[in-house]
């Protein structure tokens, strides 16, 4: 089963749901649940000017938690309370505001999971039709990055990112890093922080038959593409690493939590408040959201 929780009310989630559900096949709409706050559909609903006798074969569940609860909590609760590890959690855009636990604002998703299950190593990842990126930090404010990242950070991520993809997607080749530094630190000129990178490749050599390089410089890391390999691109940052890849793979993204007991995907993009209500929502993001997670229905059932 696919779940897919609402997200923001204003914002382009349900929108883009709306549309990229209609063009799925009668088997693909029967394994996807919308969990939903019912006013919120109808809303959309009127504003695409479409009815529900459009969407028979769309299956909704209405979220039961008191009026004061965020929608896009609600949603992800319910969501968390019926999920199941074969299954896939899709989160529909939302906005920092609107993800409370235990009564306290969280800066994403990624982060309401890290809280939720009690594990800092659950990573951000990012699938492009060419790329795969996992940052380090995310959405961790710049100047504490060097203080957040440890070698042990680096590691485990990586160490995560590396199993999840193999389990969902496929195995890699190779494993690139970025530095922190410009210029990865010109050898401590610019900074020393760049040497625990190295340290954390080193141990990574000895735990997995892959190929790590680097650390190289991080506006330069894409550059060290190849064709000829599936490869993870690891930057150290969050806009280190998203810059180049929104700007290389535009709405067509998906942005992955892995470390969790199922896998959670999400589009690459934001809520777009502007452009709510006014169907003009580009759903590209979301249709290649729905092609990768059927994808990865079919790969866990062949490795299975």
């Amino acid at each position: 089963m696919i779940y897919v929780t609402q997200g923001h009310e204003r914002g382009i989630g349900l929108e883009i749901f709306l549309k990229s559900f209609l063009l799925l096949s009668k088997e693909e709409k029967a394994d996807v649940t919308l969990i939903v706050e019912e006013k919120d559909l109808d809303t959309n609903l009127s504003d695409l000017r479409l009815s529900k006798s459009n969407f028979k074969d769309l299956k909704t569940i209405h979220p039961k938690m008191p009026a004061k609860v965020p929608s896009s909590t609600s949603s992800l609760l319910t969501a968390l309370e019926l999920i199941k590890p074969a299954d896939i959690l899709i989160t529909l855009p939302t906005s920092k505001d609107q993800l409370i636990l235990d009564n306290k604002n969280m800066a994403g998703y990624t982060e309401f999971f890290r809280d939720y299950f009690k594990n800092v190593n659950i990573a951000m990842t990012f699938k492009g039709l060419t790329q795969n990126v996992l940052l380090i930090t995310d959405h961790v404010a710049l100047k504490d990055v060097t203080t957040t990242i440890t070698k042990k950070l680096i590691v485990d991520k990586t160490d995560t990112t590396i199993e999840f993809y193999k389990k969902y997607f496929s195995t890699f080749d190779e494993v690139v890093f970025s530095g922190i530094n410009p210029h990865v630190g010109e050898n401590g000129i610019l900074g020393k922080e760049d040497f625990i990178i190295q340290d954390a490749i080193d141990e990574l050599k000895n735990k997995h038959i892959l190929q790590f390089s680097g650390p190289y410089s991080g506006d330069t890391l894409h550059m060290h593409t190849d064709e000829n390999k599936k490869q993870l691109f690891v930057y150290m940052y969050h806009d280190q690493g998203l810059a180049q890849f929104k700007s290389h793979h535009g709405l067509i993204g998906l942005n992955i939590s892995m470390g969790l007991p199922f896998l959670r995907l999400s589009v690459d993009h934001g809520t777009a408040f502007d452009l709510y209500g006014k169907n003009r929502a580009n759903a590209t993001g979301m249709i290649f959201l729905f092609k990768q997670a059927f994808e990865v229905t079919k790969y866990v059932d062949k490795r299975n």
